[in-house]
C-alpha cells in the first residue's frame, strides 16, 4: 500500500513538474505570440511603459521615433505618412496601428515580461526595420510633385516594398500635436492612401492582361489582330476609338504591335472575341476580385463577373481597355507589374523587414512567400519582350533607363473623373529586380506624364544597387 502511494506521490510530482514547466513555455513563448496578435484587443491599450521603438527604413533612416517628453514624432514627415501612419490621440494609422504591440515596451508589468526579465532579456522597445529604401522613397516623391496620385516600387523577386508614396500626404508631427484636425475635408482627402485604398479605372495598362488572356488562348506576340480606326461591338453603343482618332500603323496589327502603339480598337475587339470568361479569368488571375494580404489594408480590385461580361459585348470590349466598371488599386497593378518580371508568379507584398530587439536579437524576419501564379514563365517571357518594345519604340519611351532595358505598359483612362496617367514598368528587363507603378490623377497621357515618374523611381534604385 505504501509502495503504491509514494508512486502516486511521485506521479503527481511529475504531472506538476510538467505542468509547471508547460505554463513557463506558454507565458514566455505562446504568451509573446498572444500579446503581438492584431486581434488581441488588450494589445490595443497603452502598456505600463508608454515608450515605443522606432521605424527604420532599409538604409537606416529613422522615421518614426519618441520625442523627448514621450509623444510620437516623424523626421521625415509627410513622405512617409501613409505607410508609416501616425500614432495620435485622434487615433493610429498605418505601420504604427499594425505593429503596435510590436514596437512597444514589454516591461507591461505581465507574468510573461517578469518572466522575461528573470531570464536576463532585454524589455524596451524592439525596432521595426522596413524593406523600404529612403533613396527611392525620395525619388518617387520628389517625380510625383505633389500630384494627386500613388507611386508604388516592388522588389519582383520576393515582394519586398521598396517605396510607396501617396499624394496629398500630411505631416504626422502636426496631427501628433493637434495642429490639424482629420474631420476636416482637406485633412480626411489628405489622409486617403491612394496606392492601397483608392481605385481607379487602369485605362490601357489594362492591356497587358488582355494580352495574359490571348496568349493563354493560343496566340502568338506576332498573331494578327485587326485594328481600324474606329471599332463598334456587337450590341451596338458608342465607337471605341484610338488616341487622336488614330490608327494603329496598320489593319491588322501583330499582338505586339498592338500592345507597342496601345491599339484600342485591337484590344477591345480582341476582348469580344476572347469572351468574358477568358477576360475574366485573366484579371483573376492577376489579383482582381480577391484579397490583397497587405500590411495595412487594401480595398478590392474589380471587374464583373465573366457572365455578365458575356452577355454584355459593348460592356466587354470597353473592359478591354480598361475602362467601363473596371477599377484597380496602384499596389495591384505593382502586382501585376512584379507577377511578369518574375517568371509569372506575384510574390506577397510585405513592407516589414524584421524586429529587433534593443540588444540586437532579431525576434521577427519577414518570410517571403508565393501570391499566386500570373502565367507560365513562357508566356511572362513573351509579354516582357513586348513591354520592352512599349519603351523602345512605343508609348512608354518616356520610362526608358539609361543604360538598361525598361519593360513598361502605358494607359490614359478617360472614366471616373480622368484621364488618368498610368504606368505600370519594371528593370532591368533581363533580371528584374524592380515593378512599379504609378498614378497621377487627372494628370493626362500616362505616357508623357506617368512615364518619367517610373524612370526616375527605377533609376534611383538601379543607382543605389550598385
Amino acid at each position: 500500500m505504501k509502495a503504491a502511494m509514494r508512486r502516486l506521490g511521485f506521479a503527481l510530482l511529475g504531472l506538476l513538474a510538467f505542468a509547471g514547466v508547460w505554463l513557463t513555455w506558454a507565458q514566455v513563448r505562446a504568451g509573446s505570440a498572444y500579446r503581438d496578435d492584431s486581434r488581441n484587443v488588450r494589445a490595443l491599450q497603452p502598456p505600463a511603459d508608454p515608450s515605443r521603438g522606432r521605424i527604420i527604413t532599409a538604409d537606416g533612416v529613422v522615421v518614426a521615433e519618441d520625442g523627448p517628453d514621450g509623444e510620437r514624432r516623424y523626421p521625415e514627415g509627410p513622405a512617409y505618412a501613409h505607410i508609416v501612419g501616425f500614432d495620435a490621440p485622434s487615433g493610429r494609422s498605418g505601420i504604427e496601428r499594425s505593429r503596435f504591440a510590436v514596437i512597444s515596451s514589454r516591461h507591461d508589468g505581465s507574468i510573461t515580461s517578469w518572466l522575461l526579465g528573470l531570464l536576463g532579456a532585454d524589455l524596451g522597445p524592439p525596432d521595426v526595420h522596413l524593406t523600404i529604401v529612403d533613396e527611392v522613397q525620395q525619388a518617387a516623391v520628389e517625380a510625383l510633385g505633389g500630384r494627386r496620385g500613388a507611386v508604388v516600387a516592388i522588389d519582383p523577386r520576393t515582394g519586398a516594398v521598396l517605396a510607396y508614396v501617396s499624394s496629398p500626404s500630411f505631416d504626422p508631427n502636426q496631427l501628433v500635436g493637434g495642429g490639424l484636425d482629420p474631420t476636416e475635408e482637406s485633412v480626411s482627402d489628405a489622409l486617403l492612401d491612394r496606392v492601397a485604398d483608392h481605385v481607379l479605372p487602369p485605362g490601357s495598362t489594362f492591356k497587358v492582361l488582355i494580352t495574359v488572356a490571348a496568349l493563354r488562348a493560343g496566340m502568338e506576340p506576332d498573331s494578327e489582330v485587326a485594328a481600324g480606326s474606329s471599332y463598334t461591338p456587337p450590341g451596338g453603343g458608342m465607337p471605341i476609338r484610338n488616341a487622336g482618332d488614330e490608327g494603329c500603323g496598320g489593319d491588322p496589327v501583330t499582338l505586339t504591335q498592338a500592345l507597342v502603339v496601345s491599339c484600342n480598337t485591337a484590344f477591345a475587339r480582341l476582348a469580344v472575341e476572347l469572351g468574358g470568361l477568358r477576360v475574366v479569368a485573366a484579371a483573376e488571375g492577376g489579383g482582381f476580385n480577391g484579397v490583397i494580404p497587405w500590411e495595412t489594408g487594401a480595398v478590392v480590385s474589380s471587374i464583373p463577373s465573366g457572365n455578365s461580361l458575356q452577355a454584355d459585348p459593348p460592356a466587354l470590349a470597353q473592359s478591354g481597355i480598361g475602362e467601363r466598371d473596371v477599377r484597380t488599386t496602384p499596389l495591384l497593378m505593382a502586382l501585376v507589374a512584379s507577377a511578369i518580371a518574375n517568371d509569372g508568379i506575384a510574390m506577397a507584398p510585405y513592407v516589414v523587414d524584421r524586429v529587433v530587439a534593443p540588444d540586437g536579437e532579431v525576434l521577427h524576419r519577414a518570410d517571403p512567400g508565393r501570391l499566386h501564379r500570373l502565367v507560365s514563365a513562357d508566356i511572362a517571357d513573351q509579354i516582357t519582350a513586348m513591354m520592352v518594345e512599349v519603351v523602345a519604340r512605343g508609348t512608354g519611351r518616356p520610362a526608358a533607363v539609361a543604360g538598361i532595358d525598361v519593360a513598361a505598359k502605358t494607359g490614359t483612362a478617360e472614366g471616373s473623373g480622368g484621364p488618368h496617367a498610368w504606368v505600370i514598368a519594371f528593370g532591368p528587363a533581363d533580371e528584374p529586380t524592380i515593378a512599379v507603378a504609378v498614378v497621377v490623377e487627372g494628370g493626362g497621357s500616362g505616357g508623357r506624364v506617368a512615364g518619367p515618374i517610373a524612370s526616375r523611381v527605377i533609376a534611383a534604385w538601379i543607382e543605389t544597387a550598385r
